[in-house]
């Protein structure tokens, strides 16, 4: 969160963009913790009392609105669920490597490590694509929001990437 404000990234639809690669280690977080330890981290960390006011916020909107595009889209199975968590995981990794790597100034220092990068990169970009044609078949509609939501974060990734 600290980071997205010294970019400019304030608006609460932006930051749940660029936070959605977190989503499922934050909400291991939200779900595993008990209300003390969500207290002493919200203390210690302003960024995350932030961001989970922002996420109740648009949850509770989401859920007053009288219909949603993707009402009557089946819910996915256990392992697609596991796959697009994974997927998000591994697209947070991307990212805060990439912006590691670029903070440093010197690519050239880190260079096996970021080929390292690149080959997740590409593992990640065809883990992708499989996920996607796993949904080809059995949920059309919600192949669209998979390419919405994940579509962000493939030119977000691409462009740190560079």
């Amino acid at each position: 969160m600290q980071q997205l404000g010294a970019q400019g990234v304030n608006d609460p639809h932006a930051i749940i963009h660029r936070m959605m690669g977190y989503t499922p280690d934050l909400h291991k977080i939200w779900v595993g913790t008990s209300d003390q330890q969500l207290m002493a981290l919200s203390s210690e960390f302003p960024g995350f009392y932030r961001y989970a006011l922002i996420m109740e916020e648009a949850s509770e909107a989401e859920r007053n609105k009288a219909a949603r595009p993707y009402d009557g889209v089946a819910e996915f199975s256990d392992e697609h669920k596991q796959q697009a968590a994974q997927l998000l995981v591994t697209a947070a990794t991307l990212e805060r490597g990439y912006q590691a790597f670029r903070g440093s100034g010197n690519l050239q220092v880190f260079q096996q490590q970021v080929n390292e990068l690149g080959r997740l990169h590409r593992q990640w970009l065809a883990d992708l694509d499989s996920f996607k044609d796993s949904l080809r078949d059995a949920q059309p509609k919600a192949l669209e929001y998979v390419n919405g939501a994940f579509g962000h974060l493939v030119e977000r990734i691409k462009q740190l990437a560079g």
